[in-house]
């Protein structure tokens, strides 16, 4: 487990538990959401469901009793879960190219499985958005520390920051917690209804998505049979327009006589140059309207037979307009962080436009056709004024269709615009209505700031006319101690010393006056609060500071005083080595080859050269020290036992008590008891000439009292 994770999770509010896998059960019936600590087993939990377990197995949890850790919100057990699980860096963005709430978008649309996490070039805090099957939990660690914020808040400020944020695709796999008898079936049961009931959502979901999308492909082939039918379509008035040039040859034949269709198909086979006579007049028909000219003789018939192909035609140029623009509007419509670049469309690509082209092209095609062979022989002049006259009409009344089409389509265009406009004009009226509220709450909230700035003022005069320190500006106690040195320093080193209490030239009075504490922070103290008093009172009265002070002090003449001088010769002989007594700091672990890895603890002591003399970790709550803590202490300090001998002492201090368990650990680690042989009091040995002792120390009322090993 990462030590952030666990100084995070060990923060949180404790939760009540069972003990063995009855405890887990009676977590997941609640709805538990947080973490369980078993030993060194860690595990993490949402909303009663178990969704990982590490630094060991669910196995360690049996008949074992546990901590548990109730999360300050759902986000956190399923970040922590998926960092300590590992997983693929799918994407790279930087905000300013690829905002945040693009992306958002488009994982939740893909029912995502992962967490985005926007921490490189960002200086105010790292930023995390967890998904599981689409949906989002946001959460985000702001500022040196790391105050937590949750929700739609954390989101927010994530997409107001600039930097670069990664996608990590996680597999989360629930862990199943194992049961006995009628708790197995009953755990069984309920595993398999809310299994089953996450299915038929998902069923449900992927049926809803399925229908959508059949319903958005629906356009697309009815726009393809357009395109093709096309094509036939304007390929029936040429052959229609072939025949009525044959018909206007020959004026006299009856239109609806067999023998007139079998001669004119054998004139236009035996002589192609008479069907050039009047081309030039068909082929602006065709352009115009695309209907079948008659002969003379059959005037009025083709006239209403002209009106009837020239709406038939308009009515499927109106569809196939309509079934483009369906189709255009469809293929953008596929999710994408940018539209444009989907499947690399382009403007040219849009159904519909192809068509229009053609069409743009083929008009001045067909023009130049009819110019070069529309000129008529000499004798052919008075039938091809008839028939030229007659194609006019027709034109004229196939333009003013066409004509009425387009303006309808027009019309109905600049509804849509003015329905454009309408709703434009609404969304600014609301924002201008939103802006004015913000803007009036702002003024309230300034309003707000001039009065509390005017109250700060009045009650720090008072207590200036009080004589209380007041303070400025505000620090936490953790943030504050981590950035705090203390220095083992003597008002005369002539005087009482250690190193002359050591050795029973100084008695503890002289000690205690000549001795100083002093205090280097990395931070300005002056005008500084911390838990509501000045730093340095703080400071005097932690917990941390008393330890340090005692174990300088008092816990030298305790161990002479009372002859125990070598069984607990690696505290008694490394008391006047400390210079320095730092505070939450580290010690690094060599772990490999040039790689090292930092051990922390709440109190190190140190000498000149900087070794490590005693390290200690502190239980400042109520609740008694558990079997974990003593633990987890043994566990960093034989590691930083092995790799450095000056290590003389490990301490664990509480404001309680220990728990049998917790003593039972310290007895078991060093190897103490009744028959036991050893002539160093609680000691762990690393080897036959190495090792540290261990102790254990009750703080109640401001005073220390060494509980393990009894002096």
């Amino acid at each position: 487990m990462d030590s952030e994770i666990i100084d995070a999770v060990t923060g949180w509010d404790s939760a009540p538990t069972g003990r063995g896998y009855g405890g887990l059960r009676s977590l997941a019936d609640d709805g538990f959401s947080g973490a369980v600590v078993a030993g060194m087993t860690w595990g993490f939990m949402l909303n009663g469901r178990l969704l990982g377990v590490f630094d060991g197995t669910i196995a360690d949890f049996d008949d074992e009793s546990f901590e548990a850790y109730r999360a300050p919100h759902a986000s956190l057990p399923l970040l922590y879960t998926m960092q300590e699980t590992g997983g693929d860096v799918r994407a790279q963005y930087y905000t300013e190219d690829t905002p945040l709430t693009d992306a958002d978008g488009t994982l939740s649309a893909g029912g995502f499985t992962g967490f985005v996490e926007l921490s490189e070039n960002v200086l105010s805090g790292d930023y995390y958005v967890v998904y599981h099957g689409g949906k989002s939990m946001s959460a985000a660690f702001v500022g040196n520390s790391k105050r937590l914020v949750t929700g739609d808040e954390a989101f927010e400020l994530a997409d107001d920051e600039i930097g670069i944020y990664k996608v990590y695709d996680v597999d989360i796999d629930l862990v199943e917690i194992p049961g006995d008898g009628d708790d197995d079936a009953a755990s069984e049961s309920e595993s398999t209804a809310g299994v089953a009931s996450a299915e038929s959502t998902e069923s449900t979901e992927s049926d809803d998505d399925s229908d959508a999308a059949d319903a958005t492909d629906e356009p697309a082939p009815a726009s393809e049979t357009v395109d093709v039918e096309i094509p036939e379509a304007s390929s029936q008035p040429d052959s229609t327009d072939d025949a009525g040039e044959t018909e206007t040859q020959t004026p006299d034949t009856p239109a609806d006589s067999p023998s007139t269709a079998q001669a004119d198909t054998s004139a236009d086979s035996a002589t192609p140059t008479s069907t050039q006579v009047s081309e030039a007049e068909t082929t602006e028909a065709k352009r115009s309207s695309g209907t079948t000219s008659s002969s003379a003789a059959t005037g009025a018939g083709s006239s209403n037979g002209s009106s009837s192909d020239s709406s038939a035609d308009e009515d499927a140029s109106d569809d196939d307009v309509f079934s483009a623009e369906a189709e255009w509007r469809n293929a953008r419509s596929i999710p994408s962080l940018d539209p444009r670049d989907s499947e690399g469309e382009t403007i040219s690509d849009r159904p519909g436009n192809a068509r229009h082209a053609k069409q743009r092209a083929e008009r001045p095609k067909r023009t130049r056709n009819a110019s070069r062979q529309g000129k008529p022989k000499p004798k052919r002049t008075s039938r091809s004024s008839s028939s030229s006259s007659q194609s006019s009409q027709q034109s004229t009344q196939t333009a003013s269709a066409v004509s009425t089409g387009e303006v309808d389509a027009l019309k109905e265009q600049l509804s849509e615009l003015k329905s454009t406009r309408e709703r434009l004009e609404s969304e600014r009226d609301s924002l201008r209505n939103e802006r004015d509220e913000h803007r009036s709450r702002a003024e309230e909230l300034e309003q707000r700031v001039n009065e509390l700035e005017a109250e700060v003022e009045r009650l720090r005069t008072e207590l200036d006319e009080a004589g209380i320190a007041s303070t400025d500006r505000s620090m936490s106690a953790d943030e504050a101690l981590r950035g705090t040195n203390l220095f083992i320093r003597y008002a005369r080193k002539s005087g009482a010393t250690l190193e002359k209490a050591h050795a029973g030239q100084a008695k503890r009075d002289d000690v205690f006056e000549n001795l100083r504490l002093e205090h280097h922070t990395t931070f300005d103290t002056e005008g500084l609060g911390v838990d509501g008093q000045p730093y340095e009172s703080f400071l005097h009265e932690s917990p941390e500071f008393g330890f340090a002070k005692w174990a300088v002090t008092d816990l030298l003449y305790e161990i002479g005083e009372t002859g125990n001088r070598s069984s607990l010769a690696g505290v008694f002989d490394a008391i006047p080595k400390a210079d320095r007594i730092e505070l939450y700091g580290t010690v690094s672990v060599p772990i490999g080859e040039g790689e090292t890895e930092p051990r922390k603890f709440d109190v190190i002591f140190r000498d000149q050269m900087g070794n490590p003399l005693f390290v200690a970790n502190l239980n400042d709550s109520r609740d008694p020290a558990t079997q974990s803590m003593v633990t987890q202490l043994i566990k960093d300090s034989k590691a930083v036992a092995e790799a450095n001998e000056s290590l003389g002492s490990a301490f664990v201090v509480t404001k309680s008590f220990f728990e049998p368990d917790a003593l039972e650990a310290a007895t078991e680690e060093t190897g103490g008891g009744l028959l036991s042989r050893s002539k160093r009091k609680s000691f762990v040995k690393l080897s036959r000439k190495q090792g540290y002792h261990l102790c254990l120390v009750e703080a109640r009322s401001g005073e220390f009292h060494l509980n393990v090993p009894d002096l």
